[in-house]
């Protein structure tokens, strides 16, 4: 057998591992025209012509506009996808001010293959990352800071974007050396593009490609390669264990969840597990900001710390997400998708009885209503939780509304003498600063809260020995 073929079956092997995720959609193939890119078209050209591809073949290449040879280069990729009849999406970005940095360009380049996927409808898309760009990857992380999940490398799937632009990202090649794939194309004789700006020094990669590694392997030799993909290899290991424990702390811990706001109940996680905290924390980012952004490793650690902070305290993150610390741990929400309560100035909202589940204006609540002859036994208050309440109607007159708290409210909770400064109440039952201007006040006519779901009971509506008549009023957060 020989090296293409080889290629071609590692090439098949790994897409099968993600078929399931992404069914019969476009495959996107990100090609550049140079050597790693076009052995990667050559696969899957071959691969799609025997049928072992899970959708239809297209490609895309982003032209960067930094080069004074781009549009020779586009025409390039143009001429090799038609000789080998695959379709071809071609993408200029705008001509870039000043010298843009690898970071932003590489950023540009996923934006734009990010829209040619949703145009054409793919499922996958691949790039033709290697052996040599996971250790070159690396050892330049090692050399400017990072973790056991940077030091880990590059994945070889991960998820863009979210929603219906929610775009799988596989790098096929990461087990083959770049010298692998030259072999290949000297042995097709097939042509390449050659990159101008991959031997521009100015780029800190570049210098790294060709004059920090060169000269490590003069001293080191295969050492440092072996050295690169056992650290490689043991941070994967290591990064593993920590995204499952972040993963069930997520799972046993998230409280009234919504797809702008998760409230994490640490009350029972211990300190030695702050990295698994610290974990859960990095997911519930990437799960509620808009765009699906990670969380900086600054910002993160801020949050964590917030856990050694009064309850209040705030941590505001990129794209508006903000963290507060709770009595019981962390509220991790995005204000701006947070649905607006009634309007305090009109009375609030009328709650009917039997009406099946009212919404709280646009906010996270729901609740409903249920007349009862008798009290009802089952569940008991216990198992029902603070989002159930059972209430004597008579002392409450029609009609109740639902609103949110006023300057001067006050509250006389179940069993007190006295009624309460609301203000004072809300914060001696630790309710989230967030949720205080957004929890449902259940109210009568004469203005009397009744009921704060999740926090108490008034006295006034509070179920007597001769209580026959009952409302069971329920709500649901999230």
């Amino acid at each position: 057998m020989d090296s293409f073929t080889r290629l071609c079956d590692a090439t098949a092997r790994c897409l099968c591992r993600y078929e399931n995720l992404v069914g019969q959609r476009t495959v996107l193939a990100a090609i550049s025209g140079g050597v790693d890119s076009t052995a990667l078209l050559l696969a899957l050209a071959r691969l799609q012509g025997e049928g072992r591809l899970p959708g239809p073949l297209h490609v895309a290449h982003v032209d960067h506009a930094v080069r004074p040879d781009s549009r020779k280069n586009a025409e390039f990729v143009v001429d090799r996808c038609d000789r080998l009849d695959v379709p071809v999406s071609i993408r200029r970005l705008p001509a870039p001010a000043g010298s843009p940095s690898e970071d932003d360009l590489r950023q540009a380049r996923y934006a734009m293959l990010q829209d040619v996927a949703q145009e054409v409808g793919a499922g996958l898309l691949l790039t033709a990352h290697h052996a040599d760009d996971n250790l070159e990857t690396v050892l330049f992380r090692m050399l400017r800071g990072t973790g056991p999940r940077g030091l880990a490398g590059i994945p070889e799937a991960r998820w863009l974007g979210r929603g219906q632009q929610r775009l799988l990202l596989v790098r096929p090649f990461l087990r083959t050396r770049r010298s692998t794939l030259e072999s290949i194309l000297q042995t097709l004789r097939e042509p390449v593009f050659a990159d101008s700006t991959n031997t521009d020094l100015r780029y800190s990669r570049n210098r790294l490609r060709h004059e920090t590694i060169p000269q490590l392997r003069q001293s080191l030799g295969i050492g440092l390669d072996v050295a690169l993909m056992t650290v490689a290899s043991t941070a994967r290991a290591a990064n593993e264990i920590v995204e499952a424990q972040g993963l069930r702390i997520l799972a046993q811990c998230a409280r009234h969840k919504t797809a702008w706001r998760c409230e994490l109940d640490l009350s029972q996680i211990d300190g030695d597990s702050r990295p698994f905290v610290h974990e859960a924390v990095r997911q519930a980012h990437l799960a509620l900001h808009p765009h699906g952004e990670a969380a900086s490793p600054s910002w993160l650690d801020r949050v964590v710390l917030l856990l050694d902070q009064p309850d209040g305290t705030r941590v505001a993150g990129r794209g508006g997400l903000l963290a507060e610390r709770t009595r019981s741990g962390l509220l991790l929400l995005d204000p701006d998708r947070a649905g607006a309560p009634p309007a305090a100035s009109d009375g609030g909202q009328l709650f009917l009885w039997d009406g099946g589940r009212q919404r709280f204006g646009a906010t996270e609540w729901w609740l409903s209503a249920h007349e009862h002859p008798l009290p009802p036994l089952s569940p008991s208050p216990s198992e029902a939780g603070r989002l159930r309440a059972l209430l004597d109607p008579r002392q409450c007159p029609l009609p109740w509304r639902l609103r949110t708290r006023r300057a001067g409210d006050r509250f006389q909770p179940l069993g007190s003498s006295q009624p309460l400064e609301l203000r004072r109440f809300l914060q001696s039952r630790h309710l989230p600063r967030f949720d205080r201007d957004r929890v449902p006040l259940l109210v009568d006519a004469n203005d009397t809260i009744l009921w704060i779901p999740g926090v108490e009971v008034g006295e006034r509506a509070r179920l007597q020995l001769n209580t026959r008549r009952c409302v069971e009023v329920i709500a649901h957060c999230g």
